[in-house]
């Protein structure tokens, strides 16, 4: 069995390795994977890097410490890092109980995301209007638990809040409708219309969630659950009630590895690292640039880097830090972004589709867009398929269905228009 410092390094190795898999063909490629496989190492690359570099009695003992804070995140975290690596499931503590609702710095409660059920439902409807909620965004595309869809319903409040907001200029104005976050996994049926986005019915049944989505949209999953992303939530009659029962302080994370006692190229060297895997965070965040991130080159670069730590620490003296400082030039140099393949017509896979209404972001003024990423074949009929993406500002039309997920289909482009029969329109 590997030590904890090699299983803490392993695991850097093996999310690159996982990151490249995704992105070597585009018919395979997960935007939201790679997003979340590259943000493990945003805080934890750090502490990989002072691990190693510790006095050899206390290197298992901090990278186990590490290994235990990177878990410590949440049950999700710990489910992604025991499937990048199954030998860690018996090593790292169960995850811990996490709350739904937690207290900011003036005491006060505001929501996590809740499992969609029939509580749940009715307490949404009696705090917000959902019939006059008018769908904001609108997010489609395979993940790991099959079809997934995210939508934000901007809804009007049922309650008053008690102060105005303060806008941009200082003045006072009326919160503007409340953004309550759906995410909806294992979706089997959908139909959207943009133009068929005024309010929205949702229902829970033994079999999962059902939605209706205007007059004819619809949507129905397995496993549904809602973040309320309200400012004033803790003054809802559901904030009211979780304010009672809500514990004061927030929960004690573990601690972190020490890291003070890294020496400059040390340093250097990690944050290059973590650099470089934000880049690859860039697919998950941006989607609309995603098919312009050079994933496969980032992957190249940072190829091995765990083992690349173990061995610059295993020197001593200026050996080692000579080891770090060329780590370091090996990974700052991220590589460009390029401008992104239109989606044209013929075969493509459908990898992600979004939708956003024109609408005031802290009174800014946001225009509308459509968003479409595909995997389209090479020229040559054995190699891997390249992404394309394809933004619209202002789309007149977007209409989609699930059934623009199943397989290979035919595009057309004509006129500004995206088509795919009856299952996709954008344009």
């Amino acid at each position: 069995m590997s030590s904890p410092l090699e299983a803490f390094a392993g695991l850097l190795d093996r999310s690159v390795q996982e990151i490249a898999t995704l992105a070597a063909d585009a018919r395979s490629f997960d935007a939201s994977r790679i997003g979340r496989v590259a943000d493990i190492w945003d805080n934890n690359t750090v502490p990989l890097v002072a691990a190693a570099s510790a006095p050899w009695p206390l290197r298992s003992r901090r990278a186990s410490a590490g290994l235990r804070w990177m878990a410590d995140l949440g049950a999700d975290r710990r489910r992604l890092i025991v499937d990048l690596d199954p030998s860690l499931d018996r090593v790292l503590p169960a995850a811990r109980p996490e709350r739904s609702v937690h207290r900011d710095y003036q005491g006060r409660v505001f929501p996590g995301a809740f499992p969609l059920t029939a509580e749940i439902i009715a307490a949404l409807a009696q705090d917000y209007d959902l019939d006059n909620g008018t769908v904001r965004a609108f997010t489609v595309g395979p993940a790991d638990s099959g079809l997934q869809v995210q939508l934000t319903l901007a809804a009007p409040r049922r309650f008053t809040p008690s102060t105005g907001r303060v806008a941009r200029d200082g003045s006072i104005k009326p919160w503007p409708a409340a953004p309550l976050r759906f995410t909806f996994d294992g979706v089997t049926d959908l139909r959207f219309d943009a133009e068929d986005r005024l309010g929205m019915v949702v229902s829970r049944d033994s079999v999962g969630s059902a939605v209706a989505i205007g007059r004819s949209g619809r949507l129905r999953a397995i496993e549904a659950s809602v973040w309320p992303d309200d400012p004033r939530w803790y003054e809802s009659t559901a904030g009211q009630a979780a304010d009672l029962t809500t514990p004061h302080g927030r929960p004690q994370r573990r601690k972190s590895v020490r890291t003070s006692a890294l020496t400059t190229p040390q340093r250097a060297a990690a944050r290059a690292l973590v650099m470089l895997m934000s880049h690859a965070r860039l697919v998950h965040h941006y989607p609309n640039q995603a098919a312009g991130v050079p994933i496969l080159d980032i992957c190249r670069v940072a190829a091995g880097a765990g083992s690349a730590i173990l061995a610059a620490s295993a020197r001593h003296g200026a050996a080692r830090q000579k080891a770090y400082a060329e780590l370091e030039q090996r990974w700052r140099h991220v590589p460009p972004t390029a401008p992104p393949d239109a989606v044209r017509s013929g075969p493509v896979l459908l990898r992600h589709a979004r939708y956003d209404e024109p609408h005031d972001d802290h009174d800014v003024p946001r225009r509308g867009c459509a968003v479409l990423l595909a995997a389209v074949p090479d020229a040559d009929p054995a190699s891997p398929w390249a992404l394309a993406s394809e933004e619209i500002t202002q789309p007149s039309r977007f209409r989609i269905a699930s059934t623009a997920f199943d397989g290979v289909q035919h595009v057309s482009h004509d006129a500004g228009t995206l088509s795919i029969g009856d299952k996709l329109v954008v344009g």
